[in-house]
């Protein structure tokens, strides 16, 4: 009887994985041999992380691999993309990624990143919709359009980010209702949504499933076709007069580094189907209203591409980039047109440097040596600030363009300077040299700065030359160093969202 009940256990252990458990194949290659890497552009906790961390628990029962999720947040997405892109493209790292990558992709000027992607499967699509405070005087539709038409303009609606998904959506429904208002950015969806529970906007613009668990929260108007059977009181934008807002939504999906093999592609597609298919999945997104689709590279690069021109046009309209950044200057600041710029540049104060090695006067001519390096690199910076966005605000062009403000002036004082004291110059060689050795203390730095990346370079760079200046106390110099680190992690990278570089070294290893 034992031996019954064994067998029959086994039976059952064996059909379960056979019904359940239908593997894709490996290729004839053998792919996947070694875990496959999804990097996540948030932190743990996001949606787009439960999505990833969801996906792999329903993949793993169709494949044999194992998928390993690695957060890397900053920059709204573009420090998990340079990760991505960084690695080989053997097919053996993902990108999981929004319609909120894509807006921060053309606001930064990095349109390019787009191409560089094989967009592999877009997996749902998350209505947008309005949300309102229940405790608050004004929370349903109409009201909300009759107060906002009395405040002309002063009304508040609160958000993620300047410029993302949600504050382009709204910038379209203020639009076709005829009303305008004004957009508080907070650094996530969850600080926006309370802002608006402390009644410190007057709308909040997101997806269904936030309203759950909140019995304070309400729906006032979504973007569908018709009602939602998860949120049946909720009214779509087609009942309440507009027939243009049907189909504005968040998705999110998986994409992967340009290069990937047919054969790879097509193991990816196996597996995404499959996904998409298994009842668990389906009904764990649809029940916060969401679409749970399955788009193939095809269709899914159509949407991105669509997407990426809205963006620029509704970027460009409320001034956060301009059109002239679409131009030839644009290219410039973003293509291989600076690397060309550069590698001038670089020759041409090359070719100073060996005059000035064989010149009877080389301390006039080493002068001149410093004031046309910090001219290369005032253009240098000048070209590069045209990747950052542009707006009638602070941002993150304004950080190169600072040191521009302060080098040219700078330069202008030193040409002076060295014109009217040409006579009283000395020959010095030992001057010369110092000079000599600035200028490659400078281009190491650089170099570092691509290799090791900006904030281990800086540190360094500040240190080594407050000692090459005369400084010898090493707590005042290691503090020094590491305040402007900080400083400007905090203002440039997380104020001001500069996608400061991490180091190729650093990209490659972590």
């Amino acid at each position: 009887m034992k031996k019954f009940i064994l067998i029959l256990i086994l039976v059952f252990i064996f059909s379960h994985n056979f019904i359940f458990a239908q593997n894709v194949k490996k290729t004839e290659t053998g792919f996947p041999s070694k875990p496959i890497k999804i990097i996540v552009y948030t932190s743990p906790g996001g949606l787009i992380d439960v999505t990833t961390r969801k996906f792999t628990e329903i993949a793993s029962r169709y494949s044999d691999a194992t998928f390993v999720v690695e957060n890397k947040p900053g920059a709204g997405g573009i420090v998990a993309l340079k990760k991505v892109l960084s690695q080989p493209a053997d097919g053996y790292t993902l990108f999981a990624c929004t319609k909120s990558n894509i807006s921060k992709f053309v606001s930064t000027g990095g349109k390019h990143y787009i191409d560089a992607l094989d967009w592999l499967a877009m997996l749902m699509a998350d209505p947008e919709c309005v949300i309102t405070n229940k405790q608050m005087e004004v929370n349903d539709w109409q009201e909300l359009v009759e107060d906002a038409r009395r405040k002309n303009g002063k009304q508040i609606w609160v958000g993620p980010a300047a410029g993302g998904l949600d504050h382009i959506t709204s910038i379209k429904i203020w639009e076709e209702f005829d009303f305008s208002a004004k957009w508080i950015p907070y650094k996530s969806g969850g600080k926006a949504r309370a802002a608006l529970l402390g009644q410190q906007g007057q709308a909040y613009v997101g997806n269904p499933r936030e309203v759950l668990g909140n019995s304070d929260l309400k729906i006032a108007a979504i973007s569908s076709e018709k009602r939602l059977e998860q949120f049946p009181e909720a009214p779509t934008f087609r009942e309440l007069g507009s027939e243009n807002l049907d189909n504005e939504y968040m998705w999110r999906g998986f994409a992967i580094k340009k290069g990937v093999t047919p054969e790879i592609l097509n193991w990816y597609d196996d597996l995404f189907e499959q996904v998409n298919n298994d009842p668990e999945w389906r009904k764990f997104w649809a029940r916060g209203g969401i679409d749970v689709v399955y788009y193939g590279p095809e269709k899914f690069s159509k949407i991105v591409n669509s997407n990426s021109d809205t963006f620029q046009y509704y970027l460009q309209k409320i001034g956060i980039i301009k059109s002239a950044q679409s131009n030839i200057i644009t290219d410039l600041g973003s293509g291989k047109e600076l690397a060309y710029i550069i590698a001038f540049l670089f020759f041409l104060n090359l070719v100073l440097g060996i005059i000035i090695y064989n010149s009877a006067i080389k301390n006039l001519l080493s002068r001149i040596l410093i004031i046309s390096f910090f001219i290369s690199i005032s253009i240098i910076f000048f070209l590069i600030s045209f990747v950052f966005p542009e707006s009638d605000i602070v941002g993150p062009s304004v950080v190169p363009r600072l040191w521009i403000f302060f080098l040219i002036p700078l330069n202008i004082i030193l040409l002076i300077k060295t014109y009217v004291n040409r006579k009283n110059i000395k020959q010095s060689s030992g001057n010369t040299n110092k000079v000599l050795k600035f200028v490659i203390f400078l281009v190491v730095y650089l170099v570092g700065i691509y290799f090791l990346g900006y904030y281990i370079s800086t540190f360094a760079f500040i240190l080594i030359g407050m000692y090459y200046l005369g400084y010898r106390k090493l707590s005042t110099m290691i503090i020094i160093s590491l305040s402007w680190v900080i400083f400007s992690y905090l203002i440039f990278y997380k104020t001001l969202y500069v996608p400061l570089p991490l180091g190729r070294l650093f990209e490659i290893l972590f």
